[in-house]
């Protein structure tokens, strides 16, 4: 007679080690990460998770703990041209230039101080969701968020190239007699 099959060693869902007969995956169904968002010890004393491991994970948006060394060069980048942007459009606008941009135009009509505090706090807003889906791919094309950075480091030195032409450009006209 044949000795009574072991309860403990039958593959069940509570057993960590048990593999699944019909994936024969060795994991269990139960999802283990119940918050989405690391704790804040991995803050303070590094975490984990430094990429993106499955495939499936990059079609949606992945929190990581390490972000590449360069990448807070960047961002200081950004939020430099960013405040150097917002310095010379106020330099211009003294010369007799004008804000396009009516959304800003508004905070410029609450003064020089608040038009740059909010032009801050809207380019923080946006570094800070350029860091959090820096790791998604957008559905239906190879588009990689992470190239948002570039994008944005262009555009805003590109802005404040412009700028210091125009203000060359209006310097030179002052100087010459028309």
């Amino acid at each position: 007679m044949a000795p009574a099959p072991d309860s403990s060693a039958a593959p069940s869902f509570e057993n960590r080690g048990a593999v699944n007969a019909a994936t024969g995956e060795n994991r269990s169904p139960a999802e283990r990460r119940q918050r989405p968002f690391p704790a804040l010890r991995y803050l303070f004393f590094g975490g984990r998770r430094r990429r993106v491991r499955r495939a499936e994970d990059r079609w949606r948006i992945v929190i990581l703990d390490h972000y590449p060394a360069g990448l807070l060069a960047i961002i200081i980048g950004i939020l430099l041209l960013s405040l150097t942007d917002a310095f010379l459009t106020l330099n211009l606008i003294e010369q007799g230039a004008t804000e396009i941009n009516p959304v800003m135009n508004y905070f410029l009509g609450k003064g020089p101080t608040v038009f740059t505090l909010v032009k801050y706090a809207i380019t923080s807003a946006a570094v800070m969701i350029f860091v959090l889906v820096r790791n998604s791919v957008i559905r239906g094309s190879r588009f990689q968020t992470k190239r948002l950075f570039t994008f944005a480091l262009v555009c805003f030195g590109i802005a404040v190239v412009w700028q210091f032409v125009l203000i060359f450009m209006t310097s030179c006209r002052s100087l010459l007699p028309c």
